[in-house]
């Protein structure tokens, strides 16, 4: 009797072993997770915060001030430092590639794999210099900063957007939300356009990358402030021109260097810092820091945040009063960019966290931005909150509900909620034109 209830006492003594030694099922042993460089070429599965922390991290777990240091090397400096001023993190499950991005912008990349080519300012060629890129991601394995910068600016998945609604809420450091301010955002690709037709570049404007129009909407003290802008494709040779429209004035002023640097309507967001850069990318210098897995916002919510008037979903949940929106948060394999601008500028740099190939959402690919004062001290984080995800003529899309940019040194936020219309305007050039900002803005 004595000797079944040592070996029954040994058994459970193993069994407990066993629990200790092997991880729980379906999580990887450290041993086995793939290198981010495998899964960006394909060789392996995306790894999950299971699979990266042992199953010491969960999905659906909550991730505060209390716990983060359990996936600190995930995060961005930015993010960790608001989860430790009372931002909560929701881990989120991660969707395959073939289901984040559209199928036609897949086959552009294959159809145009290793036919890239860059100059020493970073614009791309199609297989000879001055050949038009015809679309599709440039260089899907990039070895340079300035080839990941590239893929950005040259490997848009759509040809226009309208993201509107549109909101800012202006949020104080008690988290209190004491304004809002509403615009109309459009723009159209007149090159590297991979779906609308006509397909690769509009004839008349092959020099041209996109249009931009951007409108205040309301209050009404704000009502029609806006700015049209022509990017070229090549920013190097002629650096954007456009206005902006100052209707207290029944002014325009032309587009400068300069103007970027703006604060829009007294928020905590320039005009640079539309997806995460939004200046001409010859006014900057990029160097690749790394290659690495980190937590940015999941590509799919479990419900719409917005609804159709672009009013916040009452089951959102909010952190710190009105100031931190409690998201869904993912693995992705991302490409750690470092941008020092060569112009004087109120940022000493950013950090520009880089979705990689194949993880390539359909719309912002700075996924996440951290911009630093003159002094290089950590001022502003810019996550873009991913989510919106919906079906056009057959093909997946992924977009956002928006952003928030945190201003950490003053305790200052900014929430930008929209919804972002992919490739479902049919927008031309002509209907984005200083004509058109007047029209709006009067």
């Amino acid at each position: 009797m004595k000797s079944l209830k040592m070996k029954n006492h040994f058994g459970l003594v193993m069994l407990i072993a066993l629990f200790l030694v092997f991880p729980g099922h379906g999580v990887l042993n450290a041993a086995d997770v793939p290198t981010v460089y495998d899964v960006i070429k394909g060789k392996a599965d995306l790894p999950t915060i299971e699979d990266l922390t042992a199953g010491k991290v969960k999905i659906g777990d909550l991730i505060d001030k209390n716990n983060v240091d359990s996936v600190k090397e995930y995060l961005g400096k930015g993010i960790y430092e608001s989860v430790k001023r009372g931002m909560i993190l929701r881990m989120a499950p991660q969707l395959p590639p073939d289901q984040i991005g559209p199928k036609f912008f897949r086959d552009a990349t294959e159809r145009n794999r290793g036919k890239a080519i860059i100059d020493e300012n970073g614009t791309v060629y199609h297989e000879k210099m001055g050949t038009l890129w015809p679309g599709g991601l440039p260089f899907p394995e990039p070895k340079t900063g300035l080839e990941v910068a590239a893929n950005v600016k040259y490997g848009c998945v759509w040809d226009e957007l309208r993201n509107f609604p549109n909101t800012m809420i202006y949020v104080d450091s008690k988290g209190h939300a004491y304004k809002k301010v509403g615009m109309d955002q459009r723009y159209v690709y007149c090159t590297t356009r991979t779906k609308l037709p006509p397909l690769g570049a509009i004839a008349g404007y092959e020099d041209i990358m996109f249009k931009r129009l951007i409108i205040t909407t309301f209050p009404l003290e704000l009502k029609g402030l806006g700015q049209y802008t022509v990017r070229y494709y090549d920013d190097s040779k002629t650096y954007d021109t456009g206005f902006a429209y100052l209707p207290a004035f029944k002014r325009t002023i032309r587009v400068s260097a300069t103007i970027w640097q703006d604060n829009i309507a007294g928020s905590d967001l320039t005009s640079g810092d539309g997806q995460g850069l939004q200046e001409p990318y010859s006014s900057w210098d990029f160097k690749l820091l790394e290659t690495k897995y980190t937590l940015l916002v999941e590509p799919k919510t479990p419900f719409p945040l917005l609804d159709k008037k672009g009013n916040i979903d009452k089951r959102v949940q909010f952190d710190v009063g009105e100031k931190f929106p409690r998201l869904g948060w993912t693995i992705w394999p991302v490409h750690v960019l470092e941008a020092t601008p060569r112009i004087k500028h109120v940022y000493g740099k950013k950090i520009l966290y880089t979705n990689a190939w194949p993880y390539w959402p359909s719309s912002v690919q700075f996924a996440l931005t951290e911009m630093y004062d003159r002094q290089m001290k950590l001022w502003k984080v810019y996550p873009s909150n991913k989510g919106y995800y919906y079906i056009l003529d057959g093909e997946p899309y992924t977009s956002e509900w928006g952003l928030f940019i945190y201003d950490l040194q003053s305790d200052h936020i900014t929430q930008y909620w929209y919804i972002s219309n992919l490739n479902g305007q049919n927008y031309v050039p002509d209907d984005i034109t200083l004509k058109t900002l007047l029209e709006v803005g009067r």
